[in-house]
Order: C-alpha cells, then sequence, then structure tokens
C-alpha cells in the first residue's frame, strides 16, 4: 500500500461507538469483530469508501461483498422481487451467520458491492458490538473479513491488527469472535435456493424454514459468494490436509514429517486433540480441538492458523474430518481453500 493510513484503535465505550458509526458515515473504514470473524466495515452505498475495502484488503474486483444490516427493514431498501422465503429465514436465523444472496436494486447497490452482479448479499450479525455499531450508523455496512485477501480470517483483534494496521482508519477491539467460521450463503435468486457457501447454519436447519439445495462449488464463470473462487484462508507455509483413516492419516502425517525434517525444513503439525502423543517429534505441534466436536475445531480453525504461522513453520500438515455431518463440511470447505486443495487420502 502506498500511503500507509493512520489507524486508531477503539473499545466497547458509547463514545467509541458514536465515534466509529460517524467514521462509516463519512466514508472511512472501521474493522470490527462478528460472531464469526472481524470484519472490515465500510458504508456499503458510497462506492469511495468500497473502494479503501478492496484497496486495504488486496481483494479482486469481482469478489462481491456481504451488507451487515441494521434490520430485516433494510432488505426492501436494498434488494427487489424479495421472495417471503427471505423474511421467514431472517425471522428465523437472524441475527445470526446466515448471508441471504437476493435480487439487487442497482439503483441503490454500488456495483462494486455487488461484484458487478444483478445480486446483492445481506446479513443481520449476532456479535453485540457489531450489532451496536451498525444500528447506530444506521446504514447498510459490507465487511468482508478483516484480513489482507488470501489470508486466515481474523477471530481476535491482535489478529485484525495484526494484518490491517496502517491500511484501516479504525479498528474496534471487541475480543474474540467467537463462532470462527464466515456466514453460511443461500442463494434466493435461483429457481431453488441453494447454498453457495456451508457455514454454521447448516441445509439441515435451513430446511424446516425452505427447502435447499446442498453446497454449490464454484464451477467458472462469474463469482456469485464470496470464499468460493479464490484459494482463501491461507497461511503463509505451504499446507497439506491429510483425510481417511484415522491409523493411516496418523502413520502419513509421521512419514511426511520426517521426511521434511531430514530435508531440513521446519514442520508443524495441527492435529486432533486425541493424536497428540503421535507428533510430539514436529516443531510446532497445535490441537485442533476434539475430533468429536466440528464446531470445537471451527472455532479455533483461523485462529491456529495465525498461530502456526507466526511460528515460522515452513510446511504444514493438518488432519482433515470425517464428513459424517454438516458441521464437519464447512470445516473441512475452509480447510481445502487454506490448502489449496493439497489433500492427501489414505
Amino acid at each position: 500500500m502506498e500511503n500507509k493510513v493512520r489507524t486508531r484503535i477503539l473499545h466497547e465505550t458509547d463514545e467509541d461507538f458514536i465515534t466509529a458509526a460517524k467514521a462509516l458515515n463519512e466514508g472511512k473504514t472501521v474493522v470490527f469483530p462478528t460472531e464469526t470473524v472481524y470484519g472490515l466495515g465500510a458504508n456499503a452505498l458510497d462506492d469511495k469508501a468500497i473502494s479503501k475495502v478492496f484497496k486495504a484488503k488486496g481483494r479482486p474486483s469481482d469478489n462481491p461483498l456481504i451488507l451487515h444490516i441494521p434490520s430485516v427493514k433494510w432488505l426492501e431498501k436494498l434488494a427487489v422481487k424479495i421472495p417471503p422465503e427471505a423474511f421467514l429465514l431472517g425471522e428465523r436465523f437472524w441475527p445470526g451467520p446466515l448471508t441471504l444472496v437476493l435480487l439487487a436494486d442497482k439503483t441503490k447497490v454500488p456495483s462494486a458491492v455487488r461484484g458487478g452482479l444483478d445480486t446483492v448479499a445481506v446479513r443481520i450479525p449476532a456479535h453485540p458490538v457489531a450489532k451496536n455499531l451498525i444500528q447506530k450508523a444506521n446504514i447498510p455496512v459490507a465487511a468482508p473479513s478483516a484480513n489482507r485477501s488470501g489470508r486466515p480470517s481474523p477471530t481476535s483483534f491482535n489478529h485484525a491488527l495484526e494484518d490491517l494496521n496502517g491500511r484501516v482508519d479504525y479498528i474496534i477491539n471487541g475480543g474474540d469472535a467467537k463462532m470462527g467460521l464466515e456466514s453460511t450463503v443461500l442463494d434466493l435468486t435461483a429457481s431453488k435456493p441453494v447454498i453457495l457457501r456451508p457455514g454454521l447454519i447448516t441445509k439441515s436447519q435451513i430446511n424446516l424454514v425452505v427447502k435447499a439445495q446442498g453446497h454449490k462449488e464454484y464451477a467458472g464463470g462469474k463469482v456469485l459468494s464470496p470464499g468460493t473462487k479464490y484459494k482463501h484462508y491461507s497461511p503463509q507455509a505451504p499446507m497439506v490436509v491429510f483425510v481417511g483413516d484415522q491409523n493411516d492419516v496418523i502413520k502419513k502425517i509421521k512419514e511426511r514429517a520426517q521426511a521434511e525434517k531430514k530435508a531440513g525444513k521446519k514442520v508443524g503439525v495441527l492435529s486432533f486433540e486425541q493424536h497428540l502423543k503421535h507428533f510430539n517429534d514436529v516443531d510446532e505441534l497445535i490441537s485442533m480441538g476434539s475430533q468429536n466436536s466440528p464446531l470445537e475445531v471451527a472455532g479455533k480453525l483461523y485462529g491456529n492458523l495465525n498461530t502456526i504461522d507466526k511460528a515460522g513453520v515452513e510446511i504444514i500438515l493438518a488432519m482433515g474430518l470425517d464428513l459424517d455431518d454438516e458441521l464437519s463440511y464447512a470445516v473441512m470447505n475452509r480447510l481445502l481453500k487454506a490448502c489449496g486443495n493439497n489433500v492427501v487420502k489414505s
């Protein structure tokens, strides 16, 4: 970035919330926590403000942004031909980690926010800091994850500060983002609702309100949702994910670790809690949580990727989850993005 921005740190005080809300209305950038990850916020209706988001992140311009809105009433200000299912889903899951893709009112929602599409992606965040800020600003806030494009999404204030200090105007220190995975994205503009990005709101939960098709992988063409086309969430070191029978996975990781260490590389391993004892001879060993709790693994995932990055390892070997439930599928989606689909199957 050519010109460094003076970044100010804010806290959870009434005065600082007013400062942050005013900054958003003035076209400045504000990083804040949501329940999923930290977001890099800007006024979604201000082209110049949105350009600052893309510049700070180094984000491709065809990658659409999610708009965080103060209330359901904003749907009718941003979208057209809204299906009744949108309000039913909002009533059931908002505030919360579900993003709905709707037909945009292109006279109001800038093309840059939409990634040049005819659609707009919206949600209402559940984190009290995000809710307070957006309600005080009383505008839709575009807020992709507060990291440089391609890097692991930040789930703590320190991670966001490390990535974007000097690139944004304000960062609110609001503690940790508890859920750790970005929102589920559901497209309501297709002939049948379809999940574009899996998350902690699962297909089974959505189906209690509206029948949806399972996760649709990016297959070329226009980018319909964040987190689909590009390599995402990636640590600096090359990463390999091992899947299959647990005993075979342990054996293959140990063999690969020994080979990499013999070649003079510093090796990091991401292991489930139950199997840490097998990898005591590696340079950096981090627990992913219990293999029986994909929710715990999800909450720790980006923090673990950031931590293992800081350790300066030259290769990361990670255990993958069995795809025996929908939450595991969402976690594996992020792991595969992080490793660029560099997978070893047993």
